[in-house]
């Protein structure tokens, strides 16, 4: 079973990669070695996220870890000092009643506290659907959000008091599926800054192909970059980041 898992998994990696290519005409080939020393690496250990890993052991989920540190720290290295607010959607939830957990032994928060102390400067406010992890601490705040629910997320929006253009970094780390991922982004990209960056994490082979399609539609407005993160030893799986950013005319 687990080895038809993962050929399934690379016939799906495959298929959506080759799909994507077949739609956008412009690739880049990125190839580097794993930093030992990376802060926000490090910093993901520290919380427990799952987004990145100096170390393989000791994790409070049971999956691999992924790749995505590697990348923000490339994306966001010079910027540490000037980012002033960042939004994710989704908090990690342990609630196995919950879609999209962290499992039992999730901490809730995880990345939130990985980016205030990654962005020294930057306020931090997260969203998700169970009111059950909501915390306050030290520059971050958290509101409940049901990302599938524009009504939601306006009511977050004005619970929050958050400003037209104000966030530099928006994350959708929260259901991990197609309608909640637009859903969230069409009722907050306003509120993204004009120079700021929209990620969408944890992309399934299905929806990816769905997403080259609905930014395809949208190029006139928005710029969107969708990378495949490999994995060493391990499958493929939804190691997947879609970048977001606005086209200034």
């Amino acid at each position: 079973m687990k080895l038809f898992k993962k050929i399934k998994a690379a016939l799906e990696y495959a298929q959506a990669s080759w799909a994507v290519r077949a739609r956008l005409d412009q690739r880049a080939d990125v190839v580097y070695q794993k930093n030992p020393h990376s802060l926000l690496n490090a910093l993901c250990d520290t919380y427990g996220s799952d987004k990145g890993e100096i170390g393989a052991d000791g994790h409070p989920y049971p999956w691999p870890s992924h790749t995505y540190a590697d990348f923000y720290e490339l994306l966001f290295q010079l910027k540490r000092q000037d980012v002033r607010a960042v939004l994710e959607c989704g908090l990690g939830t342990n609630n196995p009643n919950v879609t999209s957990n962290m499992g039992v032994k999730g901490r809730p928060g995880a990345s939130l506290r990985v980016w205030r102390d990654f962005f020294p400067n930057a306020q931090i406010v997260g969203v998700d659907i169970d009111a059950g992890v909501l915390f306050e601490e030290e520059r971050i705040k958290t509101y409940p959000c049901d990302q599938t629910s524009a009504a939601s997320i306006a009511s977050f929006i004005e619970q929050a008091a958050l400003a037209p253009a104000s966030m530099d970094i928006i994350i959708d780390d929260g259901l991990h599926e197609f309608a909640a991922g637009v859903s969230f982004f069409e009722n907050i990209i306003d509120y993204l800054a004009d120079d700021g960056l929209y990620v969408i994490e944890d992309v399934n082979a299905k929806d990816y192909q769905k997403y080259v399609r609905y930014f395809s539609g949208l190029s006139d407005r928005y710029a969107a970059k969708f990378i495949n993160g490999y994995r060493p030893k391990s499958w493929m799986g939804n190691n997947r980041l879609i970048l977001v950013s606005k086209i200034l005319h």
